[in-house]
């Protein structure tokens, strides 16, 4: 199975190829004649030599990508499986085979704005339900945050489950999944009805002084007097009594000391950007949570680009972004390694930066 990325005009592909030409089958013809619940929308193209299946992730993610960066919390776990177990009963529903649907990290995509669960339901893929999931479990146990107690539990119960000889997948989403019974809230006891009239007369005493509009009175301790003799008399000053001017720290003005890559943002509107790289990979997006260089433009994806060091060279990635990453003007596919140069200009979709080596 070989898996490559392209993108056209409007939308971005991942492609899954298989070597040699097959006939279209009853489960080909169901995944391409159907959106059925969950399942990346599929199209396929038979050659001569071989055939190739287009899954539509325009403005997905994948979760290996999304929690890179994240931690899982226990409530992102159970939504996580409840989604799974709507798959794999719509899986059912239209007789396919669970064993076809690839659960890695890389393959599992999320909406970027909602993430919602698509899974690719892969004709030529053959593993068994039972496996792939033991090792998407062993996953989801590694991204628990360490912080939250109830999501541990939960998440070394599940595996522990999934370890078990003969287990149902479906019987623990079932178990997992099921939504928790919420705590019945007790109501408040009524408030005593109390009419507009006897509310105001009791805060005013009358109707007369609801009405009347109070004079404002300047305190006397917000004014300072001055008091000046002059020869024919007295004159009395009334200044009013100024803040006090902060004292600000003085600030030593010096160029930034770059020791690495640095991305020089063209219009000012925007960041400059120090790229650190510290185990290889340097994320780029306006999630600012799942990114190590934040990029707040509306046009940017939460998670842009991925700029990647080989210990000699660095590379520039597209991370199935939704508008794009250009590179000297030259449009990059979804997960293609383009090499950076000094000197040399990249854009996320419109916001453009000069790469300084």
């Amino acid at each position: 199975m070989e898996i490559h990325y392209k993108r056209d005009l409007n939308s971005n592909y991942m492609i899954l190829t298989d070597e040699q030409p097959k006939e279209e089958t009853y489960e080909v013809r169901m995944i391409t004649e159907n959106r059925i619940y969950g399942f990346l929308p599929c199209v396929s193209q038979k050659h001569e030599t071989s055939t190739e299946y287009y899954y539509e992730i325009t403005g997905h993610q994948s979760m290996e990508l999304l929690y890179e960066r994240r931690k899982l919390k226990c409530s992102q776990l159970k939504e996580f499986l409840k989604e799974l177990l709507r798959i794999l009963e719509a899986a059912q529903e239209y007789l396919l085979d669970p064993g076809h649907l690839i659960l890695k990290p890389e393959s599992i995509y999320l909406r970027t704005k909602s993430e919602k669960l698509y899974l690719c339901y892969y004709p030529g893929y053959e593993k068994s339900i039972r496996d792939s999931f033991l090792e998407l479990a062993e996953y989801l146990l590694g991204k628990l945050d360490k912080s939250d107690t109830a999501g541990i539990e939960f998440g070394y119960e599940l595996y522990q489950s999934a370890m078990e000889p003969n287990f149902s997948l479906t019987e623990i989403l079932q178990k997992h999944a099921k939504p928790e019974p919420r705590p019945e809230v007790p109501c408040p006891p009524p408030l005593p009805s109390v009419s507009v009239q006897e509310e105001v007369l009791q805060k005013t005493g009358s109707w007369r002084n609801f009405f009347k509009k109070k004079p404002v009175r300047n305190q006397l301790e917000n004014y300072v007097t001055e008091a000046e003799m002059t020869g024919q008399g007295s004159a009395l000053f009334i200044r009013e009594e100024a803040e006090p001017v902060p004292v600000l720290e003085t600030a030593c003005l010096q160029k930034p000391v770059r020791d690495c890559l640095f991305l020089k943002c063209l219009d000012g509107e925007y960041p400059d950007i120090q790229v650190q790289v510290n185990d290889g990979n340097f994320l780029i997006g306006k999630m600012r949570e799942s990114v190590d260089g934040c990029i707040p433009a509306p046009t940017v994806s939460r998670i842009h680009a991925r700029i990647y060091f080989d210990d000699t060279a660095y590379f520039l990635e597209d991370l199935n972004s939704t508008n794009g990453t250009w590179a000297d003007q030259v449009q990059l596919n979804p997960y293609e390694l383009f090499p950076l140069q000094n000197g040399m200009h990249i854009t996320f979709a419109s916001v453009e930066y000069e790469v300084l080596l």
